[in-house]
C-alpha cells in the first residue's frame, strides 16, 4: 500500500466528498422523512436510556445503524436524524473514493472519475425516501464498497481488510451476507486459499464482535433465523411482478448511462467466455446485489443500493472509453436523472407519503413525561422518534404480531406469518413496563393498519381494555390512557 495520495487522488477524493454533500444537502433541511429512520431511532432511544438489542427492543435488523442513532441522540440531546445523514454521506463518499482510486489504479484518470461519479449519483438517483434517508443499505454502502475492490487485491492484508469490510456491510444490512460467495470467488483467484481463509476469518470475528453489545444468539435468531420467514412469505404473484417490474424500470431510466454501459461491458468481454474471466467476481458481486433487491419480492427502492458499487466498477471503464460525442451523452444520462432526483428530495414526501405525526406527537408529549412509555398498535415508529418517548411492546412495530409487510395487508393471510415469540415479548414488555398512552393507528387512514384492529391479537385487546380508557381521537389515531395515571 502506497505511504500517500497522489496530488491528482488528493483533488479526486475532496472532488467527490463536494460531490456527495452538494447532492444530499436536501436531506439536511428536513427533519425525519423515511420511516426506517423512525423504526432505527426507536431502537436508538432504548440502547441510548441503558437498553440492549435483541434483549429490550426487536426489530429483524443488524446493529451498527440502531447503534450510530444512539450515540448520535447521545451526544446531540435530541431525536433529529439530521446528524445521521451527515454520516451516510460520509460513508457514500467514502464508498466512491474507494472506487475511484481503485479504478485509477487500474485503468487511470478518466475512469476513476467516472467510477466515483457513477458511485455517487447512482446511490442518490432514486426516490426520496429511498435517496435521501440514513437507514441500513446507506451505512452498508462503504464497507460494502470496500469488500468489493479490496476482495480482489493479492496481499494478504488486503483480504483481511476485505473480510472485515464485509462483516461490517453484514452488521449493516443483512443481506451483504450473499456477498461472502464473490468476495471467497475474488480471494481465491487473488490468492488461493490462504486468503479465503483470512477473508472468511476476519468477517466471522467482526460478525461475531456483536456479542460484546448483545446477546449473540437473539442477534442471530433476529437478524437470520428468523429473516426467511419475512423473506419467503408469500405474496401475490400479479402484485409482485408488477412492482418488480416497475422497481427495475425505474432504476433502469435513472440509471441509463451506468446500465447502457453494463451491456457494453457485458458484450465486450462476456464473464462466461476467457476475455472477461478477470471480471467474473464483479459480475458475481452484481448477481448477489440483484438477488437483495428481489428478496422477499418487496423491491424496495433502496435494495438497488447493494448493486451500485459493482455496477460501478464495471461500467466506469467503458464510459471512460467512450467517443467524445458518446461521453456527452453518457454525462447527460448522469446529469438529467440525478437532477430530477435531486429535486424531488425537496418534496420527500412524493411517491411514499407518510403523514405528519408533529400533532399527534405534540399531543403525546403533552400528556406523558419523558419517563413514561407508550405503545403504538401499527406501524408508526415516526411518532415516538418526534416526541423522543420510549416504546412500550419491546418491538419497534407490531407488524411482527400481524404478520403484515409490504404488500400483504390482509390479517386472514398474514396472521399465520407471525414471528415466533413476537407476542410473548410483547405482552412481557407490557406487564414490566405498563405504558402510560396506548395510540391505536387501526383507526386512522393512511397508516397500513385499517384491517388490523385491536381485536386481531385478544391477549393485546383484553390488555388495552382491561387497564385503559379512550380519550382522544388524534388525525384518526385513537389515544387510550392508563387508568389511573
Amino acid at each position: 500500500m502506497r505511504a500517500a495520495l497522489s496530488k491528482f487522488e488528493v483533488r479526486l477524493a475532496a472532488g467527490l466528498l463536494a460531490f456527495a454533500f452538494l447532492v444530499r444537502w436536501p436531506t439536511f433541511i428536513t427533519r425525519l422523512f423515511d420511516p426506517d429512520e423512525a423504526a432505527i431511532g426507536v431502537q436508538g432511544m432504548v440502547v441510548r436510556s441503558g437498553g440492549k438489542l435483541y434483549r429490550d427492543i426487536f426489530d429483524r435488523k443488524p446493529p451498527l445503524p440502531p447503534l450510530a442513532y444512539a450515540a448520535s441522540f447521545s451526544i446531540t440531546g435530541s431525536t433529529d436524524v439530521r446528524p445521521l445523514r451527515v454520516v451516510v454521506t460520509l460513508c457514500l463518499a467514502g464508498a466512491a473514493i474507494i472506487v475511484a482510486l481503485d479504478a485509477h489504479r487500474r485503468h487511470g484518470r478518466a475512469t476513476a472519475w467516472w467510477a466515483g461519479a457513477l458511485v455517487v449519483s447512482g446511490a442518490m438517483a432514486l426516490f426520496p425516501a429511498d435517496a435521501g434517508g440514513a437507514n441500513y443499505a446507506h451505512f452498508a454502502l462503504l464497507p460494502g464498497a470496500a469488500a468489493v475492490v479490496w476482495s480482489r487485491r493479492t496481499r494478504r492484508g488486503w483480504a483481511v481488510a476485505a473480510g472485515v469490510a464485509l462483516g461490517l456491510a453484514i452488521l449493516c444490512r443483512q443481506s451483504w451476507v450473499l456477498g461472502l460467495v464473490p468476495a471467497v470467488y475474488a480471494a481465491y483467484r487473488a490468492g488461493r486459499w490462504r486468503q479465503v481463509v483470512l477473508l472468511l476469518a476476519s468477517a466471522a470475528l467482526v460478525v461475531l464482535s456483536t456479542g460484546l453489545v448483545a446477546p449473540l444468539g437473539a442477534f442471530w435468531e433476529w437478524t437470520f433465523a428468523n429473516s426467511p420467514g419475512f423473506v419467503f412469505a408469500p405474496a401475490g404473484l400479479g402484485v409482485s411482478f408488477g412492482r418488480g417490474a416497475a422497481s427495475l424500470a425505474t432504476f433502469v431510466g435513472f440509471h441509463v448511462t451506468a446500465v447502457a454501459c453494463l451491456v457494453i461491458a457485458w458484450r465486450r468481454r462476456p464473464p462466461l467466455r476467457r476475455a472477461g474471466r478477470e471480471d467474473r467476481d464483479l459480475w458475481l458481486w452484481l448477481l448477489v446485489g440483484l438477488g437483495s433487491v428481489a428478496a422477499g419480492l418487496r423491491f424496495f427502492g433502496h435494495y438497488w443500493l447493494q448493486v451500485v458499487p459493482a455496477l460501478a466498477v464495471l461500467a466506469a471503464p467503458v464510459a471512460a472509453g467512450l467517443g467524445r460525442r458518446w461521453r456527452r451523452w453518457a454525462a447527460i444520462g448522469i446529469v438529467v436523472p440525478g437532477a430530477v432526483a435531486f429535486a424531488l428530495l425537496f418534496v420527500p414526501g412524493s411517491f411514499h407519503h407518510r403523514p405528519d405525526p408533529t400533532r399527534l406527537a405534540t399531543e403525546v408529549d403533552s400528556m406523558t413525561t419523558s419517563s413514561d412509555r407508550v405503545l403504538v398498535w401499527g406501524s408508526y415508529p415516526e411518532v415516538l422518534v418526534r416526541a423522543d418517548r420510549l416504546p412500550a411492546g419491546g418491538l419497534v412495530h407490531m407488524d411482527f404480531v400481524t404478520g403484515r409487510s409490504g404488500g400483504r395487508d390482509d390479517p386472514a393471510d398474514t396472521l399465520k406469518d407471525a414471528t415466533p415469540g413476537a407476542l410473548d415479548i410483547v405482552i412481557r414488555s407490557l406487564r414490566e413496563h405498563p405504558p402510560t398512552l396506548v395510540l391505536d393507528t387501526s383507526t386512522a387512514p393512511h397508516l397500513g393498519y385499517e384491517a388490523y384492529p385491536l381485536s386481531v391479537i385478544p391477549e393485546i385487546a383484553a390488555f388495552v381494555a382491561d387497564g385503559y380508557t379512550p380519550v382522544d381521537v388524534i388525525d384518526g389515531v385513537t389515544v387510550y390512557r392508563r387508568n389511573g395515571s
